[in-house]
């Protein structure tokens, strides 16, 4: 298991998922873009994902490049789009 877990949210699919698309730590992800990881794993997996794996990856980003996250604030509704209909 890797710090990975340490994000609210990330367990140990979305964590094998960031995985395989080469992030293996929250330091590996601080340089990362979230939307191009959803993106690559939906092209890895060969299907649409759910938005809610896009707002997992963005909350998990945020968290790594938090000096000291609190996990309360790390939710991954919190990251959803804002235009939502």
């Amino acid at each position: 298991m890797s710090d990975l877990r340490n994000v609210p949210g990330i367990g140990a699919k979305k964590e094998k998922d960031l995985m395989e698309l080469g992030y293996d730590s929250l330091e590996a992800l601080k340089s990362a873009d979230p939307d191009e990881l959803y993106i690559q794993a939906c092209a890895k997996q060969g299907v649409q994902l759910d938005k809610c794996v896009l707002y997992a990856f963005r909350c998990a980003v945020a968290y790594a490049n938090d000096p000291a996250p609190d996990p309360a604030q790390y939710r991954w509704w919190y990251f959803c789009d804002t235009d939502k209909k």
